[in-house]
This record gives structure tokens, sequence and C-alpha cells, in this order.
């Protein structure tokens, strides 16, 4: 048996969905970051303020598993090149540019995500990041001093047991809490250990290093 039933969309339906997308603001001493949808107010005073548009591909940013990583990333002084492994809209990746990072290097599986990261690195000023299509079940991806994964426990564990040259530092995400540790202690068999552990809502966000 199928049943079936309707319900009538307002007539503002358009406009509505916006509400789902609100600004993500992160600051730590003298440093703030916004991410936001094109719709929202940009960031008052001083600071970077990045501008993602949710239809490209993965949304804003606003999920906890990036805010986490821009937490973790905030605090950090940067110091040459980085890698963004699994970049979605690019947030990380063009964050990290924007915050001094350099080279800036950023990939993933999805031709989407490739393409909505390429372009939203020029239009925030950040065009000189290199992004490239790898799926990281089957390859390393690009190396550099430090890394950004906000991925998932299963891809990350794989990760950690095909990685051959490990970076200095490494940020991961996409974690419950309950998974935090057994990630941990897989790359920690790189001699990455840990250094910094955050939480938001159900997820963690941890800061390995060598």
């Amino acid at each position: 048996l199928v049943e079936v039933s309707t319900s009538e969309i307002p007539d503002d339906w358009s406009e509505r969905w916006k509400a789902f997308h609100r600004p993500v603001d992160v600051a730590w001493r003298f440093k703030r970051l916004r991410v936001r949808p094109p719709w929202e107010p940009p960031l008052a005073g001083d600071g970077i303020d990045l501008v993602i548009d949710p239809g490209q591909a993965f949304g804003t940013g606003a999920h906890h598993t990036t805010r986490l990583c821009l937490e973790l990333l905030l605090e950090l002084e940067p110091s040459g090149a980085l890698a963004d492994w699994g970049c979605g809209t690019g947030v990380l990746a063009i964050a990290a540019s924007r915050l001094g990072w350099s080279p800036v290097r950023a990939c993933d599986w999805e031709a989407a995500s490739v393409e909505a990261t390429a372009e939203n690195a020029r239009v925030n000023g950040a065009a000189g990041i290199a992004v490239s299509r790898s799926d990281l079940r089957r390859e390393e991806g690009p190396w550099a001093p430090t890394v950004l994964a906000n991925l998932v426990r299963p891809l990350l564990l794989e990760i950690a047991a095909t990685m051959t040259r490990p970076p200095e530092r490494l940020i991961v995400s996409g974690l419950l809490r309950e998974e935090a540790d057994e990630v941990a202690a897989a790359f920690a068999r790189h001699g990455l250990g840990e250094r910094d552990r955050r939480h938001g809502g159900e997820w963690s966000a941890l800061r390995l290093e060598g």
C-alpha cells in the first residue's frame, strides 16, 4: 500500500532556505574570521571576511567540524606550505591562505568541490591556491608540513594505514567524540602526538604534531 500526502509550500520558500545558512565567527586573541553566505553582512572591524556560496557544493562551513578546524588553525602562526585534504567548498584552504600560509594546496575527489574551491578562492582573493582532484583512499594527498583533514573516521583510518610521509602537523576533524581516541592512536604510529583536542556538540577535532 502507498499513502500519499500533500502540503502547501509557502510563497517565500525561495528565501526561507537562506535562514539555514548563518555566518560562522571565530576569534583568537587579536585574530578574527567570519565565514558567511553572500546575503549576510560582512565582518565589522578588522579581520578576515570570507564569502562562500552554499549552493555550489557542501555549504558555508557552519558545521561543528569546520568550525573546530578553524579554531585550531587560527591559533597557529602561519609558517610555510599547507594542504587541505577533502576541501569541499574550500573554506579551510581559503582561510589558511588569507591568514598567511603559502603555498596552499587543496584536493577533493568530487569534481564539484574542486570547481567550487577554485571559484571561492578567486572570489575571496586567494586565487593562488592549487586545487586538484584526488582519491584519498587510493593515493596520498599533496604533502605539506601542515595538513588539514576534515574527513570522516573510516577515511582517516585508511589514510593513517597507508601514509608513507606524515606531515609535521596534522589537524583532523569530522570525528564523533567517541571516535577521537581511535584516530589519534592511528596517527600516533607515525609519530604524530596529540597536542590539542576540541569539542563542538557531538563532534571533535584534534591537532597532532610530530
